[in-house]
């Protein structure tokens, strides 16, 4: 008896929630935890590091977020990257006001970007 074709599967994108800017650490977190920039950017955590992570601190630290330099995707990387460091390190709440500034500026902006919905891979 011959086998069935399989069907071949349609790709999905699934829309995750932007959580709001006055969120608690842990959904802001959760939600940084949706997107993998090391498979959406790159493997190398030094790359993303370079182009997403220190120029969305640094613009986050300045309030300048909002000139449209850094996309969607180099946001959420930025996000990945800082949730990722907090997992390692066991961190239980924001290690600073910067880096709460950030989670929150970047959300914000992602907000005003995207009406509060991003797809998950980008």
């Amino acid at each position: 008896m011959a086998e069935a074709p399989r069907k071949k599967q349609l790709a999905v994108s699934r829309r995750v929630r932007v959580p709001g800017a006055d969120a608690d650490w842990a959904a802001l977190r959760d939600f940084a935890q949706t997107f993998d920039a090391s498979f959406f950017l790159s493997s190398s955590m030094a790359q993303v590091a370079t182009v997403a992570y220190r120029p969305a601190f640094a613009a986050a630290d300045a309030g300048t977020l909002d000139d449209g330099e850094l996309g969607v995707v180099l946001l959420r990387a930025a996000l990945w990257f800082q949730a990722r460091s907090d997992t390692m390190s066991g961190a239980a709440g924001f290690s600073g006001p910067e880096v709460e500034r950030l989670y929150r500026s970047v959300c914000a902006e992602l907000h005003r970007r995207t009406g509060g919905w991003v797809d998950e891979n980008r």
